[in-house]
């Protein structure tokens, strides 16, 4: 049954500018796509699709992971899934009381009501500090 389990895995690898900041193999990847959540399996057909701002998670042996993920490219092939991204941060690179703190003045600056396009950037600032802080209090240690 270890075999066949294994066979069923995914390949993750999460690149950005830096380099390679994930390379791990998950039962279950799901990720924010500009037009609604994707979750990709093992034989997933191949495919690739736009990232927006919000939450990857990561399904391993019961065991979730969450990365708040900015943007982006991923291609679903050969059991591979490659994401190329400008940011992705594990909960322990997130600095909470900033991103509450981003929260905070968003949701001043949405109520003044200014022109479109300064409301589409406090609505992506206040987008990002939520996600940010989702994941930062996301338990990473739980064998459940």
């Amino acid at each position: 049954m270890g075999e066949d389990m294994e066979k069923k895995k995914i390949h993750l690898q999460i690149i950005t500018p830096r380099g390679l900041k994930i390379d791990e193999r998950a039962d279950m990847v799901v990720m924010r796509c500009v037009n609604g959540d994707m979750g990709i399996l093992a034989g997933h057909e191949e495919t690739s699709a736009a990232l927006g701002d919000g939450i990857l998670r990561i399904i391993n042996d019961g065991v979730e992971q969450k990365i708040a993920l900015f943007g982006g490219a991923a291609i679903v092939k050969d059991d591979k899934v490659s994401i190329l991204t400008s940011i992705a941060q594990r909960p322990d690179e997130i600095d909470l009381t900033r991103a509450e703190g981003d929260r905070k003045q968003a949701e001043l600056l949405l109520q003044e009501r200014s022109d479109d396009l300064k409301m589409q950037s406090y609505q992506i600032l206040l987008r990002r500090a939520l996600v940010r802080i989702e994941v930062s209090v996301y338990p990473q240690d739980e064998d459940d």
